[in-house]
């Protein structure tokens, strides 16, 4: 009871969520409900439960994303409750749930996988856009069984029109831009939709520039065991650059084409899309030569940095009631061709290709009296392939083919779902030591069930149970080298460090380790208030996870990087979030929310870059079509560290905004201002590699319009 207690906080998000009960209630309001999603629409902020682990945990609209986007999608999505990011720079910020990230958070793009190398590494950018996303949605629970069983900490699907569902009665364009001060940063978008007959066709493109980014200070923070080490005292004038964050300026740009077929019975479309980015790689030129620094300095060489592009084709079919009890059969396919290259000195030093493909064919059924459900069958392949004096794993090819049912019932105020999957992975290493495995085999096997019962028209509970196993990434059980990115020597879960005395060899032993999946255990107890004017929700986890991968600070010496061995260990997760939104009238709503984890192993110890404890709190003030936010997040400082891991001092960031919707003879305007980080706060991010070298962005004015007509 002392745990339990320990994790109820208050809570508020400040855009707006209500129960469904009290969504119904309100005569201005939609609602569609389905397996996986709820979205509420309302003119005043109804608010709807962030914490409704049995459908879509949290639903971001277009609307919504005007005042979130950020130059990545972990930025984009930090100040939602349990989400943080892990902040690898202003371009390769990537989510982190409940305090897990990388491979056990699922980023898909339309309900496919990204194809991308943002999982395996945390200097790789998220390559999806969200500047013409319709909406994105996070889920957990059930519903992420339909996407994977490595989504231990959740799925992120970032949905947009490129496939069109709907032929639309006249032909629409949206024009969004926006300008930035702390980078200097230009965003355009574009997205026009149109049909002709039955065919329906999409057209988009984005472009994106922004130079360095301005912080307040110093970007290096100093420690007096710093000072000792040879590598500071030899770049100490490089590390005194102040007010800007080096090398991290971004430019990205893409377009997506798409067209759909569709009629009363069935629909088939494809779309195809192309984006490429450039970003420069902070906190890598430390481990450059000194001679390297003088040019850059000078302005011979450029410091280094990453080029990435994306060629990407989905299709999608869709045959809709082709019997009694069957409501729709959907086909999802997609391709996609992706390739990082980091570029030092003018020329290629590591390149990494990832071609995957994708298919995923599911029912939506009523085979049981009194269910609805849903069954499919996902495949999926891709080949990873680093090169260069920076790939520290071997080319891989992995291949995944699953099955997966959920089902969902409704008896009076009891709502009951569950759902399975099961999968078999085989990894293929192209491994150059002898008596290695040549293919490596998991079969994870996950199951979920949730009930939520309505007490009365004004509470709910919500009780969920996830047995979820994963099959660790070709990354995790392969690496072995420098990864100069995060400052490290990172060895994988297969292989140990050949060591003669406390020195490290840096080359790999001749026992390999015995691999096991992850098996995660959780139980997830919520419960929700929604009274006339106050709207409550909370919800508290644990989970205990058998077999957990981790990087563990290893006490050796190679004469450069600290090594970090992959281990697998049991571990335990206990944390939730708070939310509580108070409508003072029709026009004023004060919304907070707290949310914490707490990643502990179970042989003593924390895991490293674990988000700590949050508080937000939000106004929001609203008149005739002008909408006005001020917020302010307090993060407290990090204390449970693992090994070898420096605390993170607490800070507070103020954010304030202003956007107005104005309808105009062609179309409807939305304009707005936003002010982050309205105080300049240094602050530095406890859940990132770069904490020590890169804060936050400092005080930010972002204005901006969507025309929609």
């Amino acid at each position: 009871m002392a745990i339990i207690s320990a994790l109820l906080f208050v809570t508020t998000d400040a855009a707006a969520q209500v129960s469904k009960q009290k969504t119904n209630e309100d005569a201005k309001s939609t609602t569609t409900l389905a397996v996986e999603v709820i979205v509420v629409k309302a003119q005043r902020h109804l608010l709807r439960s962030d914490l409704d682990s049995l459908v879509s945990s949290t639903l971001i609209e277009r609307e919504q994303l005007d005042m979130m986007q950020s130059s990545s999608l972990g930025e984009t999505l930090k100040f939602n409750p349990g989400i943080h990011a892990s902040y690898f720079g202003p371009s390769a910020s990537s989510p982190i749930i409940r305090g897990l990230d990388g491979p056990r958070v699922k980023v898909m793009q339309n309900g496919l996988d990204g194809g991308d190398a943002s999982r395996s590494a945390p200097d790789h950018q998220v390559s999806g856009d969200s500047s013409n996303a319709l909406q994105i949605e996070i889920l957990r629970g059930p519903a992420t069984l339909l996407h994977g069983s490595g989504a231990i900490g959740g799925v992120v699907n970032v949905i947009d029109k490129s496939i069109p569902v709907e032929l639309v009665p006249e032909t629409s364009a949206e024009i969004s831009a926006s300008l930035s001060s702390v980078d200097k940063g230009k965003n355009v978008a574009f997205s026009l939709q149109t049909s002709a007959g039955k065919i329906a066709y999409y057209v988009d493109a984005f472009a994106r520039d922004a130079k360095e980014t301005k912080i307040p200070g110093n970007a290096h923070l100093e420690h007096d065991e710093h000072e000792e080490h040879e590598e500071h005292d030899e770049h100490e004038e490089h590390d005194e650059v102040t007010g800007i964050l080096e090398n991290s300026q971004a430019n990205s740009k893409g377009f997506t084409i798409g067209s759909s077929y569709i009629d009363d019975k069935f629909m088939i479309g494809g779309a195809f899309s192309y984006s490429d980015s450039q970003y420069g790689l902070i906190g890598h030129e430390e481990h450059e030569g000194e001679d390297h620094h003088e040019e850059a300095e000078h302005g011979h060489e450029k410091l280094p940095f990453v080029e990435t592009t994306q060629k990407r084709l989905q299709l999608q079919a869709k045959w809709f009631a082709p019997s009694p009890t069957i409501d729709e059969i959907t086909i999802k396919a997609g391709h996609t061709d992706y390739q990082l290259q980091e570029i030092e000195d003018a020329s290629v030093a590591t390149q990494i290709s990832n071609k995957s493909s994708e298919i995923k064919a599911q029912i939506h059924h009523r085979w049981l009296a009194d269910w609805q459900g849903i069954t499919g069958i996902h495949w999926q392949t891709s080949q990873m392939t680093p090169v260069g004096e920076e790939a520290n794993s071997p080319a891989t090819k992995t291949d995944t083919v699953a099955l997966f049912a959920t089902q969902k019932r409704q008896y009076k105020t009891l709502e009951w779902h569950v759902g399975a999957r099961i999968e078999h992975v085989k990894i293929q290493p192209m491994l150059a030591q002898a008596n290695t495995l040549s293919t490596i085999s998991f079969t994870p096997l996950s199951w979920a069930t949730g009930l939520s019962w309505d007490i009365n028209d004004q509470q709910q509970l919500l009780v969920n149970f996830n047995h979820s196993q994963r099959a660790l990434s070709a990354s995790e059980l392969f690496a072995f080298g420098e990864h100069l990115g995060t400052s490290t020597f990172d060895v994988g879960a297969y292989f140990n460090m050949a060591t003669q005395g406390n020195k490290a060899l840096n080359k790999p032993d001749t026992f390999y380790n015995k691999l096991h999946s992850e098996d995660a255990n959780t139980l997830d107890l919520g419960w929700r208030y929604n009274g006339d004017n106050l709207v409550f929700a909370s919800s508290v986890f644990y989970s205990e996870v058998k077999n957990f991968a981790y990087q563990d600070f290893a006490d050796l010496d190679n004469g450069h990087l600290p090594v970090y061995l992959t281990r697998q260990e049991r571990v335990n997760l206990i944390g939730g979030e708070l939310q509580l939104s108070y409508f003072f009238n029709d026009y004023v709503t004060l919304s907070s929310f707290v949310d914490y984890v707490d990643v502990s192993l179970d042989k003593g110890g924390y895991l490293p870059r674990i988000p700590p404890l949050r508080f937000s709190s939000q106004l929001n003030v609203e008149f005739q079509q002008w909408h006005f936010n001020l917020m302010l997040t307090h993060y407290a400082k990090a204390k449970k560290l693992a090994h070898n891991e420096r605390t993170t001092a607490a800070y507070e960031l103020l954010d304030m905004s202003i956007y107005k919707h104005q309808l105009l003879d062609t179309g409807k305007l939305t304009y707005f201002m936003k002010v982050s980080n309205l105080l300049n706060t240094e602050a530095r991010v406890h859940s990132s590699f770069l904490k020590d070298k890169a804060p936050l962005p400092g005080i930010n004015a972002k204005v901006g319009f969507r025309w929609s007509f």
